[in-house]
């Protein structure tokens, strides 16, 4: 019995093998969903951060609290004890 090798692009073109479709498009954007607090970011200027409590790890420090945009991803710390 003698079977016929064909190659991958002769397949396709014969529409046996059939284009793969793409999935999940339009579900997918490059926004942070934790990002729910109203701040100006001063790296790329978008309005929304999320607020990252790393609490102590001393009991005489402050907490360490971050800021992330919900967009570029820059982060700085808030809240940074003075005296």
């Amino acid at each position: 019995m003698h079977q016929e090798v064909l190659d991958l692009e002769s397949l396709k073109s014969r529409n046996i093998i059939k284009k793969e479709e793409e999935k999940g498009s339009g579900f997918v954007n490059d926004e942070n969903v934790y990002a729910t607090y109203n701040h100006e970011c001063k790296k790329c200027g978008y309005d929304r951060v999320q607020v990252i409590d790393m609490g102590i790890f001393i009991s005489d420090e402050d907490n360490f609290i971050f800021i992330k945009c919900g967009k570029c991803g820059f982060s700085e710390r808030v809240g940074r004890r003075t005296g």
